[in-house]
């Protein structure tokens, strides 16, 4: 499966490293049905965050993109080029236990065969949406954070369901109950923009990136999901019962879209959100 994956390396990086991000990518690889179009998986490998931090920059300028500083996430994925590109980056990981840099890993390989052509990295804002969020004081740059960290949730849901599907839904609770672990910093942001509605949206936007996995593994009946939905439960409880309910409701409205394309998809969930209670 190997001559599946380009491996390009911006810097040296260990031998014994690659081979294990090799190994894990396959384990999904082997897994999966290839259409003869699909093109080849471009893992970049950087050794440190200053370099990868720089390209991404660059990259971000050159092409026009807009989102928020993926280099802080484990891995990422973009197909900004029109293909399919996964971003390690050997210190981001460092620390990180083997289990949640598989998870990591197949997730990422998961979203280059699943959301691998520029439709899913590129937003619509049509003269209705505009319109909705301007009514509920949502200006165009938060819109725009909204919608990203809509994508993001919804891909990753996606991503989740489909690795339980082949087999690999282990390695994802591995992953959520490593992203679960800490959520301070989400604490201290939630009491700060609890109270102002625009803002908020951002911040249920994030808090769906988490969310809308943890609950699709539990509805495919991985093992141990049970035991994250309670670990969920615990991570966040310093949302107020009435919070935590209304966005679990939200989370499985999402979870029930219906939409042709991404990007119907995405509208669907940007209204759902701004039309929220919470």
């Amino acid at each position: 499966m190997s001559e599946r994956i380009r491996i390009v390396c911006h810097e040296t990086v260990e031998e014994a490293f690659l081979t294990q991000i090799r190994s894990w990518a396959n384990e999904v690889l082997e897994r999966t049905s290839f259409p003869g179009s699909l093109p080849t998986l471009h893992l970049m490998i950087w050794k440190t965050m200053n370099a990868f931090q720089a390209f991404s920059r660059s990259e971000k300028d050159a092409l026009g993109v807009v989102t928020g500083e993926e280099t802080e996430f484990l891995a990422t994925h973009d197909a900004w080029r029109g293909y399919p590109r996964i971003h390690i980056c050997q210190e981001r990981l460092t620390g990180v236990s083997n289990s949640v840099i598989q998870g990591v890993i197949h997730h990422e390989i998961a979203h280059a065969l699943n959301h691998g052509a520029l439709e899913f990295y590129t937003f619509t804002f049509t003269k209705r949406l505009q319109e909705v969020a301007r009514s509920h004081g949502i200006d165009m740059p938060l819109l725009q954070q909204c919608v990203y960290f809509l994508s993001v949730a919804i891909k990753d849901r996606e991503v989740v369901q489909w690795l339980a599907q082949i087999g690999l839904g282990f390695s994802q609770v591995a992953l959520l109950r490593h992203l679960i672990s800490e959520t301070e910093e989400e604490r201290q942001t939630w009491e700060v923009v609890r109270d102002s509605g625009s803002l908020q949206k951002i911040a249920l936007a994030a808090f769906l990136k988490v969310l809308l996995p943890v609950e699709t593994l539990a509805a495919t009946q991985a093992e141990e999901a049970q035991n994250l939905r309670r670990e969920w439960d615990e991570a966040y409880s310093w949302l107020r019962e009435e919070e935590r309910k209304d966005l679990l409701d939200l989370g499985h409205r999402l979870m029930n879209l219906q939409g042709k394309t991404f990007q119907e998809r995405l509208e669907r969930a940007t209204f759902l959100l701004i039309g929220s209670d919470l």
